[in-house]
């Protein structure tokens, strides 16, 4: 079965569940040389999604799951990568485990990177930092996310 390394929205126990029911938990990854950026607005969400971005000596950590070719077609869809152009595309990354090895694994990227970051909503963050507590990422990675910036809330 395909490994999946989430760092974003994906990394919500209820949303990776409810997208890939086959999934299963393998351990928390660290992503070497990259960080977590927001340079795509989705219009669907109506704010800024995650991506990652080169960047020597930073990392990214997230959730590395299995799961099931089919689950992974699923998750193509849902990650707009069957769209033209795509919004994200499957991109092979080598991550590190806590028992010191690495692993290669699929992740997301977006496909047309904005020069400008867009702020994620509150709601989609949430996603985020629920995902960073939930699978027990750093202290200051978790401490990091919480730092981020939603969008305001604006009165209808």
């Amino acid at each position: 079965m395909p490994s999946y390394f989430a760092y974003g929205s994906n990394m919500s126990h209820d949303q990776i569940s409810a997208r890939c029911p086959s999934q299963r938990f393998i351990c928390v990854a660290e992503l070497p040389g990259y960080q977590l950026a927001f340079t795509r607005y989705s219009p669907k969400r109506r704010c800024g999604v995650a991506d990652i971005v080169v960047a020597p000596g930073e990392s990214v950590w997230g959730a590395l799951f299995e799961m099931s070719a089919e689950d992974l077609a699923a998750l193509d869809r849902h990650e707009g990568a069957h769209l033209s152009p795509p919004a994200y595309v499957r991109t092979q990354v080598r991550v590190s485990t806590p028992d010191g090895g690495s692993l290669e694994a699929i992740t997301y990227e977006v496909f047309d990177k904005s020069r400008v970051e867009h702020a994620p909503s509150a709601h989609y963050l949430g996603l985020i930092v629920e995902g960073a507590r939930k699978w027990n990422l750093p202290d200051d990675y978790q401490e990091a996310l919480r730092r981020i910036h939603p969008t305001p809330k604006f009165a209808p």
